[in-house]
């Protein structure tokens, strides 16, 4: 039987918490379910501790996000001795083959890849999460296991022996890029990364532009840059060198303030609508 841990973190989005469990526990009862509340002041604790009591609550500082959120939530869940972790966004619609997808695909790589699960538009028209290839293309499911380059963490399956090499995620990371960084250093140390073979979950597209915020003043845009939802020069820059180098971590930290000191239309003639 497969010990599992859920990992998920959340913040004031109350019923998308409660919706998610629901659902999580429909599917699957024998979970050990790890949820970190940021805090929130929409009474999201009180509420699933009320429908969930089996869940393991951990209280967060208010200021984790998603990154630091998952790693508290991971480090308590390692405590104990786990077959597999599986990250869970509170906002994705996991289906009903989920686990079974998830398994399978684990058990085609012999427990020595991260899968994660490729997630469609709510009409099943689009994909938008899951990972990107090589040449920076979103991966679609054909049918097979792809290989990503580039990951995103809405619902992932970790197994044990993978986790042992890793361990949890890069703390330097506040709220994204864990999930990107996560994947690459399982490719730097031989782990293969894939998507599932097929949709496991619907979700919302997410277009927060995080590198520049336009019609604002100068002030408000670089408070929003060095804030853990902007495109913080500092984490950028320490994962560029981690990656790609100094002299490319030096160039986009530079390219950050750049952008951040033009003024709108300047940006729009320069970029387009890239960072609009």
């Amino acid at each position: 039987m497969r010990q599992i841990a859920v990992l998920l973190t959340c913040f004031n989005r109350k019923q998308k918490t409660i919706n998610c469990l629901n659902q999580l526990f429909k599917l699957k009862s024998d979970l050990d379910v790890y949820l970190v509340d940021d805090d929130s002041t929409d009474d999201t604790s009180k509420a699933v501790v009320k429908e969930f009591p089996q869940v393991n609550l951990i209280k967060g500082s208010g200021n984790l996000f998603w990154n630091k959120g998952m790693n508290l939530a991971w480090e308590h869940a390692a405590k104990k001795n786990y077959d597999y972790y599986i990250w869970l966004n509170d906002d994705v619609v996991i289906y009903e083959n989920c686990f079974d997808e998830l398994y399978s695909c684990v058990d085609l790589t012999e427990n020595n890849a991260i899968i994660s699960g490729i997630i469609e538009t709510s009409d099943k028209k689009d994909i938008l999460y899951g990972g990107f290839d090589s040449n920076k293309k979103l991966i679609k499911p054909n049918g097979s296991l792809n290989p990503i380059r580039n990951m995103n963490g809405n619902v992932v399956i970790v197994p044990k022996r993978v986790y042992e090499i890793l361990g949890c995620l890069d703390n330097h990371y506040h709220h994204d890029l864990g999930d990107v960084d996560y994947g690459l250093r399982a490719q730097n140390n031989g782990i293969g990364v894939y998507t599932t073979r097929i949709p496991i979950a619907s979700g919302e597209k997410n277009d927060i532009c995080r590198v520049r915020q336009n019609n604002s003043n100068i002030l408000k845009r670089f408070k929003k840059l060095y804030s853990p939802l902007g495109a913080n020069p500092k984490i950028i820059f320490y994962y560029r060198n981690k990656y790609f180098g100094f002299a490319n971590a030096v160039f986009y930290f530079i390219f950050l303030h750049f952008i951040n000191l033009i003024p709108d239309r300047l940006n729009k003639l320069l970029f387009g609508s890239r960072y609009v």
